[in-house]
């Protein structure tokens, strides 16, 4: 090995520190599908919370009238909750186009702590200590589904 981090074989010169391009295009790729399903995650329990804020909404202003559809669909929480949910479908069907359902849907759990933050602080809603304890449960096995992965 030369000054400049080089091993020396009979033909050529190869840097040590340069990675197999097929490990790395697996390690981005991994990266990539992390990011997309966190942030299809972020919008899925987003659009739960407001899909909750506005049907509650529609429900005290129509409990039991036959109106009650049209006033749904016309709610601005239940269609922004609509399309962020629809949102995240999207991004679900491409992480499972790049990735194993096994590694992706694993991560979509997290929308169950999300939806407890969001209840908490935007619905204020109580949410329970055994809620809590059940949520923080369901991120650590996120965790290990996530260090779990070999490739």
């Amino acid at each position: 090995m030369d000054e400049e981090g080089m091993e020396h074989n009979s033909t050529e010169r190869v840097p040590i520190s340069d990675p197999n391009p097929e490990i790395k295009r697996r390690y981005v790729k991994k990266l990539l599908v992390i990011w997309i399903i966190l942030f299809a995650t972020l919008c899925v329990a987003a659009g739960e919370t407001m899909l909750s804020a506005g049907m509650k909404e529609v429900h005290q202003a129509h409990p039991s009238d036959t109106g009650f559809v049209v006033v749904a669909i016309t709610n601005w929480k239940v269609l922004c909750g609509t399309s962020l949910m629809a949102c995240y479908f999207g991004l679900y069907s491409v992480c499972l186009s790049l990735a194993d359902i096994s590694f992706v849907l694993p991560f979509t759990a997290l929308s169950y702590l999300l939806v407890a933050i969001f209840a908490r602080f935007f619905l204020h809603e109580h949410v329970t200590l055994t809620r809590w304890i059940g949520a923080f449960i369901i991120v650590l096995g996120v965790i290990v589904v996530g260090l779990g992965e070999k490739h």
